[in-house]
């Protein structure tokens, strides 16, 4: 595959391919929190086929006895794992094997190692998550596995890119610091946040931006677990916000004028929805936009972290 390309169509191509699987892992990381919300985690009981079949059409399903979920949600969970089936593992793989066969690129051979085994992570994850009965802890990993891959993803994309600008950054280290403090916060608050949904924690807290007026202890199990979520979600914001204020020295360059305004507007559009998931008392479609808002928010903070990195690398070499 690949053997008479030039190295200048196969990094044209791994651009297509690199930013095709950005957005088909957007999708799954979507398409998951929406089978989480419908609670169709386990509306296909097997893996990696469904009622032992592989498409459960309806006609097949009217003969099985055991089949305690609507039609809706048994196809929600079938197209989670035909999307990772389908678009998701062979993407990577054809990413994998461009990025080797590119020898005088930027592109790190680490990265595609790391990409390919946390592909392969994320897939036995998945079928655990059957096994293990959709258990609150075992969909966080898989959750978090599947950004880990979308952050390594974002890397070959960015590199792929071999971007030129005539940027210099000062007081780099403290961007490059904040940002990983950011992802990392974001993540666990996306984690957590898959834990609230599968516990059964999503309006234990019933009021924002406190928790609640029913005079029970907010360490009661499933307040305790939505309060950890808000918190963390704070922390976030903050974290976001010195993100903001360590690029205030390098809003000359319009690039970064522009991704300080879209960050700002993304996680002020964040605590709405999220104060309106409340509001409207866990309305589906408004939750799954405030799930998709912090893929985004995750897929933003990986971009400006590659693309620092990216910069200071250049400038130096």
């Amino acid at each position: 595959m690949f053997l008479n390309i030039s190295e200048d169509k196969i990094i044209s191509l791994l651009k297509i391919f690199s930013g095709l699987l950005i957005i088909v892992i957007f999708a799954q990381i979507s398409l998951g929190s929406a089978v989480r919300l419908t609670g169709s985690g386990l509306s296909c009981p097997d893996w990696p086929l469904c009622y032992g079949l592989w498409f459960p059409d309806q006609e097949k399903l009217s003969n099985i006895s055991d089949v305690n979920y609507e039609f809706y949600q048994i196809m929600l969970e079938w197209i989670h794992r035909f999307n990772a089936a389908i678009f998701i593992a062979p993407l990577t793989l054809i990413v994998f094997i461009m990025g080797f066969k590119l020898h005088n690129s930027d592109i790190n051979k680490k990265t595609l190692y790391a990409i390919l085994i946390f592909l392969g992570l994320q897939g036995l994850m998945g079928g655990f998550t059957v096994f293990d009965r959709n258990s609150p802890w075992s969909v966080a990993v898989h959750l978090g596995l599947a950004l880990i891959l979308l952050l390594l993803v974002i890397r070959v994309f960015m590199q792929s890119l071999n971007l030129n600008f005539d940027i210099s950054f000062p007081n780099i280290r403290l961007k490059l610091s904040t940002l990983i403090i950011s992802i990392i916060f974001i993540m666990f608050t996306m984690l957590m946040g898959a834990i609230v949904s599968k516990s059964g924690s999503s309006l234990a807290c019933d009021i924002w931006p406190l928790c609640s007026n029913d005079g029970l202890s907010i360490f009661q199990h499933n307040k305790f677990i939505h309060i950890i979520h808000r918190v963390l979600a704070i922390v976030s914001a903050v974290c976001i916000y010195f993100v903001f204020k360590s690029y205030k020295d390098s809003r000359q360059y319009k690039i970064i004028l522009i991704l300080r305004i879209i960050l700002v507007t993304v996680i002020a559009l964040q605590i709405l929805i999220g104060a309106t998931v409340i509001f409207t008392e866990l309305n589906m479609y408004i939750a799954m936009f405030h799930q998709s808002l912090a893929v985004i928010l995750f897929m933003m903070l990986s971009f400006l972290f590659w693309f620092t990195l990216q910069i200071n690398y250049k400038s130096k070499y």
